[in-house]
C-alpha cells in the first residue's frame, strides 16, 4: 500500500517525460502528498495528453470507507473499479514514496526512490464518486502490486509503475482492458533504493525537504533495571 509520496521534480522535466504542454497546476515541490489532497495526473484526450488535478481517494459507496489504492490484480474485474479501469486510466507523476514499518514498538518511515532518483509514473484510475464529496467530480485511485525484492523486506505491496514506453497504451481509452493487463506483470521487478527518514513525515502538515532526509532508525527506549 502507498499512502504518501513526493513530487519535487521541476515542471519542465515532467512536461518532457509525459509529453504534455506543461504542468501549470503543479509548480510547488511536494514532499508529503497525502490522501484527500489534490494530486496531479496525466490523461489522454483525442490528439494529446493533458494534465489534470484530482483528489486522491474515492468513497466506497458500500460502507463510506475511503479507498486510496486498488489491487492491480483485480481492478479490471472489481465491481468498484472495472469501469474506471476500462475507460479512465491515468498516470500519476511521482519521484518517491513512503512506507512505514515496525521498529520495535515504534513505526519507522522509509523513503523509496528509483536508483537514478528520477521521476516516474504510478498507474492510476479516475473514479467516481470523489473523496471531496462533490458528485460528478472524478478522483484518483492508485494501483498497487506485489512488492519487488527491494521493497518486500519492508512491505508486501508497492505502487504499480508504468514505464515511459507504455504510457500511450496505458492511457489509450480505446485499448481493450485485456491488452493492458500485461503491463502489470513487470511491476514487481521494479527495483528501488531506500533509506529511513525522521518522524516529520508522519504529520501531513509537514511538507518540506526534511521529510526525505536520511535519518538513523530511532533507538528503542531502555527500560529501567530498578
Amino acid at each position: 500500500m502507498c499512502g504518501r509520496f513526493t513530487l519535487a521534480t521541476p515542471p519542465e522535466i515532467l512536461a518532457a517525460l509525459f509529453e504534455v504542454d506543461g504542468f501549470s497546476d503543479w509548480n510547488d515541490p511536494r514532499y508529503n502528498i497525502a490522501p484527500r489532497t489534490k494530486v496531479v495526473t496525466v490523461r489522454r484526450t483525442p490528439g494529446r495528453r493533458i494534465v489534470q488535478s484530482l483528489i486522491w481517494g474515492a468513497i466506497n459507496p458500500r460502507d463510506s470507507r475511503r479507498l486510496i489504492n486498488a489491487r492491480s490484480e483485480t481492478a479490471a474485474t472489481s465491481p468498484l473499479f472495472a469501469g474506471a479501469f476500462a475507460a479512465s486510466r491515468v498516470l500519476i507523476p511521482a519521484d518517491g514514496f513512503f512506507e512505514w514499518t515496525k521498529a520495535g514498538t515504534r513505526r519507522q518511515a522509509r523513503y523509496f526512490r528509483l536508483p537514478d532518483s528520477g521521476p516516474f509514473a504510478f498507474a492510476g484510475i479516475s473514479v467516481n464518486p470523489p473523496a471531496a464529496g462533490e458528485p460528478g467530480d472524478p478522483c484518483a485511485v492508485l494501483l498497487t502490486t506485489r512488492a519487488s525484492e527491494s521493497v518486500r523486506d519492508y512491505h508486501d505491496r508497492m505502487p504499480l509503475i508504468v514505464p515511459p514506453r507504455d504510457f500511450e497504451r496505458w492511457l489509450d481509452e480505446g485499448t481493450d482492458p485485456k491488452a493492458v493487463i500485461d503491463l502489470m506483470s513487470p511491476g514487481p521487478q521494479t527495483q528501488w533504493t531506500s533509506h529511513t527518514v525522521g518522524p516529520l513525515v508522519n504529520n501531513v502538515r509537514n511538507d518540506n525537504p526534511e521529510n526525505i532526509r536520511r535519518a538513523e532508525p530511532a533507538p528503542e527506549p531502555q527500560g529501567s533495571l530498578f
